[in-house]
């Protein structure tokens, strides 16, 4: 874990633990503190009217029995009492304390529906900033956006996501530029929430499915209790140690370079070799965002947005290569000179020019600057990032090589090794 985190950690638990200390001193040495105000200091379930006021009033009570013996600490609840009462006249049902001091400063309650059995799954759809949450058992009572509250430090946000539209010219996903919509939705968290609400033919019983559009790739955790949902929205970075951008080239109906017959695509050749290399890194505690896993169409301006928004130490790019006559051949690491988070791409596509070539027959061309311009994903990207050029489908040589299983599993383990090299030499500046 980063210094920075641990240091931080260690004076939340120290700050907690001289609370809970002086707390308990003040209940000793004021045995006249009323039944109420001791019911509401070990009651995690919250009610809307009275308990809300006695909340208040006990915070203002041991600020004063505190403040009376001299102790310069002054107690307070985890969430203000303000933000409590908003909260609980939106969604209309009591919230858990408890949970609620687990949550950042970032978060979503989804009031449940009235049903005995429920269950939620949830699916990360992270290429789309999405979150897809499955309620199963939820009765035939469809749910409401107005039950989905989103909290973003002391804002609180519910019903439809509203925005405000104006036209910019910019490039789109295919790198063309062209009058675009932008759309400024303040700083709700979620931009769109699509509510589908189906039985199931099978067990007959009803499910309600949340597509919860976000303005940013969050690392998330699902919280309940008797009443709600609470779905947790942290940074990538907060939560994991070492966050990679793993990018199948092309994909879908967007085919990439074809072998001169036509019949062998290079949408295909990355891919496999992307799973390929998920199963060696899968392995490895490595947190991975892949733009593909399956036959998709992802267009580019998404591809390097997500490695923008997980702030990953390294975007890899894998592609092959294609020229009008059939002669070139042979690997190529292409980068900008360009340097993010202390990591220089050119020293990133030497690394990996070195490892790849040591364990394939391919040529080895080498590392390949680029000019700004030339890449419309690298010119995109914000983060440490090389586009990898495994072949040339147009040279019979190479097409023969990486029509191989075996020889693309070959490449995988050289990008595999160039990964962990540069982990160990090529470390990015974490602040």
């Amino acid at each position: 874990m980063d210094k920075v985190l641990l240091k931080k950690a260690a004076f939340q638990s120290f700050s907690i633990m001289i609370a809970v200390v002086t707390s308990s001193f003040v209940l000793m040495q004021y045995q006249t503190v009323t039944t109420a105000a001791i019911t509401i200091t070990s009651k995690n379930i919250y009610g809307v009217n009275d308990i809300l006021e006695i909340q208040e009033s006990f915070v203002d009570y041991v600020n004063t029995a505190i403040k009376d013996t001299g102790i310069p600490i002054e107690f307070s609840l985890h969430k203000v009492v303000q933000m409590d009462r908003a909260l609980l006249e939106k969604l209309g049902s009591p919230i858990d304390q408890e949970v609620l001091t687990q949550l950042s400063n970032n978060y979503i309650i989804i009031k449940k529906p009235e049903a005995s059995q429920l269950s939620i799954t949830s699916e990360d759809l992270y290429i789309n900033k999405s979150i897809k949450l499955m309620i199963s058992g939820v009765g035939d009572t469809e749910m409401s956006s107005e039950k989905i509250i989103r909290v973003r430090g002391k804002e609180i946000f519910s019903g439809t996501p509203s925005y405000t539209e104006k036209n910019m010219k910019e490039r789109d996903n295919e790198g063309l530029g062209e009058e675009q919509p932008v759309s400024t939705y303040d700083n709700d968290l979620s931009y769109h929430i699509e509510i589908t609400h189906q039985q199931d033919s099978l067990s007959n019983q009803f499910n309600t499915q949340i597509t919860l559009q976000l303005d940013n790739v969050y690392a998330y955790k699902i919280y309940e209790d008797e009443n709600n949902y609470y779905l947790d929205l942290r940074k990538p970075s907060e939560v994991y140690d070492r966050i990679l951008v793993i990018d199948a080239g092309h994909g879908g109906k967007d085919g990439g370079a074809l072998s001169k017959d036509g019949t062998v695509f290079e949408k295909n050749i990355n891919l496999d070799i992307v799973l390929n290399l998920k199963e060696l890194l899968d392995k490895e505690d490595i947190k991975v965002y892949y733009t593909r896993t399956a036959d998709d169409k992802v267009f580019l301006r998404p591809r390097a947005e997500l490695a923008n928004a997980v702030d990953c130490d390294y975007f890899i790019s894998i592609h092959c290569n294609a020229n009008d006559i059939t002669s070139p051949n042979g690997t190529e690491i292409l980068y900008y000179d360009t340097s993010f988070k202390g990591v220089k791409s050119s020293g990133l596509a030497s690394i990996f020019s070195e490892e790849i070539g040591s364990v394939i027959s391919l040529k080895n061309r080498g590392s390949i600057k680029k000019q700004m311009g030339d890449i419309f994903i690298m010119d995109k990207s914000r983060v440490p990032m090389i586009l990898i050029e495994t072949g040339y489908m147009t040279n019979n040589a190479d097409l023969a090589y990486l029509s191989n299983a075996a020889n693309r599993k070959a490449v995988a383990q050289g990008i595999f090794n160039g990964i962990m090299r540069a982990y160990e030499e090529l470390p990015v500046n974490k602040e």
